[in-house]
């Protein structure tokens, strides 16, 4: 739900103790989506399923597609990459910064992640058993143990948290470098809606 509190049409001076702020709520909201969406490796993202509050927050809506069950177009995967997390994302988080993977914004992003991840990490079992459980529930995409096994392999159930976070941040590094696919993925999908 959109922010009461300032109007649709307000804009926020560069440089402005709101706009700081709303940077930060960015980015503490893309590194939340980024690790859950790719945990639960949530499909169907585009510009219609990912929003932004007046004050910063990044949002999803439409979660029909997750654990891996990726929407496919003429047989091929529209996504590509473990998460979204495109080059215009990473340009609001790092304020404008030339070298976007360079900036101090970047490695606090990329901590955050980090963080995120490993919190889940060490409850992967708990997140693995309360899964397994709802097998039963008629949940489309989570019919079968296999469903349960997507999530494992993101939780990075049987490794070290350095091993967890060395898989977590290479899948980081993968959204960023295949950020390009997601571009292509959204052109078609606001051509197939003009």
């Amino acid at each position: 739900m959109m922010s009461s509190s300032s109007s649709s049409s307000s804009s926020i001076d560069l440089g402005s103790d709101r706009y700081d702020a709303a940077v930060r709520r960015f980015t503490r909201s893309c590194a939340g989506y980024c690790v859950a969406t790719f945990v639960l490796g949530i499909g169907d993202r585009h510009p219609s399923n990912i929003m932004i509050t007046d004050d910063g927050r990044i949002f999803h809506i439409d979660f029909g597609h997750f654990l891996g069950h990726y929407k496919k177009k003429l047989g091929i995967t529209r996504e590509r990459v473990p998460f979204v997390l495109t080059e215009d994302f990473l340009r609001i988080i790092a304020k404008g910064a030339d070298n976007v993977k360079k900036s101090k914004e970047f490695e606090q992003f990329q901590r955050l992640c980090s963080e995120a991840y490993l919190i889940l990490h060490r409850q992967s079992r708990l997140f693995v058993t309360l899964f397994t459980t709802m097998l039963c529930m008629g949940i489309p995409e989570l019919q079968k143990l296999e469903d349960v096994n997507y999530l494992r392999k993101t939780l990075a159930v049987d490794k070290t948290d350095p091993q967890a976070l060395k898989y977590f941040n290479e899948r980081l590094n993968e959204a960023y470098e295949g950020g390009w696919t997601t571009k292509v993925d959204w052109f078609f999908h606001s051509v197939k809606h003009l």
